[in-house]
């Protein structure tokens, strides 16, 4: 009887290639035994070097909160975009239009708010809800219609007779359609406060 590597070798089958015993692990399983055969080096540093990598990436981040989100840098590419088309619309001239577009800008609006709250607020309240200046966010005007760009006039000129400053004077430009933006979005926004003053203006907004 012939064993299976002559038989192998009559039928031109391969010889199988001689075990070195000197890599075989001791291990074996099912007469299996397996050859000790190491990842190569680049592999073992690019794996070692990317562990540390998530390991310094993770504490800086989530543990020491040093980093910007992606959502935050996010925020802030918004906020730079939209200071851009603020700059762009306040160059632009004045009317119903160009206000609006000043309205829908959250960088324009910020700053509106914050010259409102520097000049306006002794008179119209930390709301607009009016003290000694009538209400702004009901839908009754004394002066105008309550369009963009009867605020606009009427903060522009002022109204010696009410009291109320020529803002066109003291404000720079940029200024000026900023807070008229401001005042723009606060309408029929029904804070309560003092008491309706002038005509009722149903069709805003």
């Amino acid at each position: 009887m012939t064993d299976n590597k002559t038989e192998k070798a009559k039928a031109g089958a391969p010889a199988e290639a001689p075990l070195d015993e000197e890599l075989l692990l001791d291990h074996q399983y099912d007469g299996i035994r397996e050859y000790d055969n190491p990842l190569p080096r680049w592999w073992v540093l690019i794996f070692w070097g990317s562990f540390v990598f998530a390991l310094c990436y993770f504490l800086w981040y989530q543990v020491l909160g040093k980093g910007k989100s992606r959502l935050e840098e996010y925020r802030e590419d918004v906020a730079q975009a939209e200071a851009i088309q603020a700059k762009r619309a306040l160059g632009e001239k004045v009317t119903e239009q160009s206000l609006d577009k000043l309205t829908k800008n959250s960088s324009a609006v910020s700053t509106g708010g914050e010259v409102f709250h520097t000049r306006c607020l002794p008179c119209h309240g930390d709301h607009a809800q009016g003290v000694i200046g009538p209400n702004l966010t009901d839908s009754y005007w004394i002066h105008g219609n309550g369009t963009l760009m009867d605020i606009y006039k009427t903060v522009d000129k002022g109204v010696a007779n009410k009291g109320m400053p020529t803002w066109g004077k003291q404000l720079k430009p940029k200024e000026l359609r900023a807070v008229v933006a401001y005042v723009g979005t606060l309408r029929n926004t029904n804070v309560k406060g003092k008491a309706p003053q002038g005509h009722q203006v149903k069709s805003l907004k």
